[in-house]
């Protein structure tokens, strides 16, 4: 299985950037920026270089609607059982997922995409911060 990382300006590399610091690399990741020297057919190109036939691909887009996520879409039309497409992920879910591949082996695309999303989900939180009540000592000091 392959992952394609992708969105707008230095979304992919920026993300790769990140991982590099924190894992060195996670196999079968492909970092895929849309710049704005770029239009909707040097995308579309970019992806079909790195699909084939038989291996199964997840597109990880920034943003759902724009140019990325809807050229993943294009992509992966007529192609479901191999391709899917989510947005709006996070590093976490791209740690945690890519680098224990191997539970994603046996698993159809749909559930690996499913995955992905609760897996983010899961690492989204609000910190909030806990008053610290003042003890008083036993002995009455």
């Amino acid at each position: 299985m392959q992952i394609i990382v992708t969105g707008h300006g230095n979304f992919a590399s920026g993300i790769e950037s990140t991982i590099k610091l924190l894992a060195k690399s996670i196999a079968n990741v492909h970092y895929v920026d849309f710049t704005g020297e770029m239009d909707e057919t040097s995308l579309a190109k970019e992806y079909q270089s790195l699909l084939s036939s038989d291996e199964k691909t997840l597109f990880f887009c920034d943003l759902v609607g724009g140019t990325p996520y809807k050229q993943a879409v294009v992509a992966s039309s007529g192609h479901e059982e191999q391709i899917a497409v989510v947005a709006g992920c996070n590093v976490g879910s791209l740690l945690e997922l890519g680098l224990n591949s191997s539970v994603l082996d046996d698993k159809s695309i749909a559930d690996v995409a499913k995955l992905f999303v609760e897996t983010s989900k899961k690492n989204t939180k609000t910190f909030t911060h806990q008053v610290q009540q003042e003890q008083i000592p036993d002995d009455g000091i």
